[in-house]
């Protein structure tokens, strides 16, 4: 209620989600993202030699963020279902007006982040973002259809805290909507 009443938001640092033990739909490590793929048709050279390297199992593909930064995450479609992926998620906020909602929270958090580069754009599931892996998840996690606000700050930073943003009342752009499951009544 605090967000849609007086635009409270909570930016999460990336290193927490890997903290969360009891939520799948938060538990990813944010900081790192790795694929694994077949070494089957991998061909690997020796630099110095030219000779080729044998491949024996898959290979892992590792790519590290080297900095905690701050998240605002977001689905970008309504689905009912995210309810059940979000453990003990009883109402959501849907906005109406997100350029509006866009705007407000990159002004605000610049206000705060003074020297941060921040941006905002949906999660690439099924090829790495040209934004970086701050823009990319695994497969799994693609029913979330997740929006994301980043905010990377001009030094690295090894944990930072919990931090809000404050952007004003959002009433006319959005509102609470509860879960379908507790509108019904027995009757």
């Amino acid at each position: 209620m605090r967000s849609l009443l007086d635009g409270e938001f909570r930016l999460v640092p990336a290193s927490e989600y890997g903290e969360l033990k009891d939520d799948m739909a938060r538990q990813d490590n944010e900081l790192v993202r790795e694929k694994i793929s077949s070494g089957k048709n991998a061909r690997i050279t020796h630099a110095v030699t030219g000779k080729r390297i044998p491949v024996f199992g898959d290979i892992t593909y590792r790519d590290e963020i080297g900095t905690d930064y701050y998240t605002l995450c977001l689905s970008s479609s309504w689905d009912s279902l995210l309810f059940d992926e979000f453990k003990g998620s009883d109402s959501c906020l849907v906005i109406h007006d997100p350029e509006e909602f866009c705007e407000r929270v990159h002004f605000y958090a610049e206000k705060q982040l003074k020297d941060w580069t921040g941006i905002d754009a949906s999660i690439s599931y099924l090829t790495d973002s040209r934004l970086g892996p701050a823009f990319s998840k695994p497969w799994k996690y693609f029913a979330q259809k997740e929006w994301r606000f980043a905010w990377h700050p001009p030094v690295k930073i090894e944990k930072l805290p919990i931090s809000f943003i404050h952007i004003g009342s959002i009433e006319k752009i959005a509102e609470i909507v509860i879960r379908p499951e507790a509108n019904t009544t027995n009757g």
